[in-house]
């Protein structure tokens, strides 16, 4: 007696159901596959919005005020402290597409399942690697306005969502703390850029390298500050990556930053900033005209904002 096989309608079905039933899986995997997207998870910095484009306030600036004596008068003058980032959304996919052969070679029911199954890892995983080496690079025409444009003083990026990096009041409040000179990645030049970015009791809180320079670190630091627990770094525990606490921060490796850099961030003034229609949703299963096979992507659309970029720093030219 010959097998059962599945018609199309019935392998879509299959694929549908799977897929739909994984995606909340990927989606959490996707938002804690590295450091730094594993922290803005946890602090809920990740936020789903919509609209054209991506619009976020910033204070630049204080409000009259002050001490006053009897019948002296106050100081009512209008004064600006608000200006906006505006930043257009970005938009990535990954390509899904299964040979009709695959088809005929899984036609049976936990075959189909399986194939679905594994599709939707291939596309995780892909979807990991894109937006984890788009958030330390800076925005092309179609790419994330990453750290490196974020985290600059003007020198290679002089203006950042609509506001130029001069000497305005606006200007300075959008500069970050940008070093590139270089050299051994020792505790004091590691502390010269922490302690640019901190601000009373403002400091960076996450500091992202790679292994390298980690390890270099490493072995500089005591015993106490290799295995850090508390706020953060239980965290970071939890899904899986080692840190060392340097002051506030927790130091963490990640292989997409690029060589000889270390990113110092601030979480609080970091958000990932996901379209709501676009949260890594699937476009829906389409045959091809000319070929035996079905297609579909998996959708995302969304920009990293820096509300504070004096509040972060990035070092370049680094060695252990």
């Amino acid at each position: 007696m010959a097998l059962p096989t599945l018609t199309p309608d019935q392998l879509e079905d299959i694929y549908s159901t799977t897929f739909n039933y994984k995606m909340p899986e990927i989606v959490d995997n996707v938002y804690n596959s590295n450091p730094f997207l594993g922290i803005l998870n946890a602090e809920e910095r990740i936020l789903l919005d919509g609209g054209k484009r991506i619009e976020q306030a910033i204070i630049y600036g204080k409000l009259n005020g002050g001490f006053y004596g009897r019948g002296d008068p106050f100081n009512t003058a209008r004064v600006n402290t608000k200006e906006s980032f505006i930043i257009d959304w970005k938009l990535a996919y990954v390509d899904l597409t299964i040979d009709g052969m695959d088809d005929l070679q899984n036609a049976g029911a936990s075959a189909a399942f399986d194939q679905a199954a594994l599709k939707g890892e291939e596309a995780e995983l892909s979807l990991k690697d894109i937006l984890g080496g788009a958030l330390f690079t800076a925005g092309a025409t179609t790419s994330l306005n990453g750290a490196e444009e974020w985290i600059d003083d003007g020198t290679n990026f002089p203006a950042i969502g609509g506001i130029t990096r001069d000497s305005s009041v606006q200007g300075l409040a959008v500069q970050g703390q940008y070093d590139a000179t270089g050299g051994s990645w020792t505790i004091p030049v590691l502390q010269t850029q922490y302690g640019k970015a901190t601000i009373e009791n403002e400091k960076p809180t996450l500091i992202v390298v790679r292994q390298n320079l980690w390890d270099a670190l490493f072995n500089r630091v005591t015993p106490l500050q290799r295995y850090p627990s508390g706020a953060g770094f239980d965290e970071l525990a939890r899904i899986g990556f080692d840190a060392i606490k340097y002051q506030r921060a927790a130091v963490v490796v990640d292989s997409h930053v690029q060589a000889g850099r270390a990113y110092g961030f601030n979480t609080r003034y970091i958000r990932l900033i996901v379209h709501a229609a676009r949260n890594a949703v699937l476009r829906g299963w389409m045959p091809t005209g000319n070929k035996d096979e079905r297609i579909n992507q998996l959708l995302w659309a969304g920009n990293l904002i820096c509300t504070s970029p004096r509040m972060n720093f990035q070092q370049r030219g680094l060695v252990p």
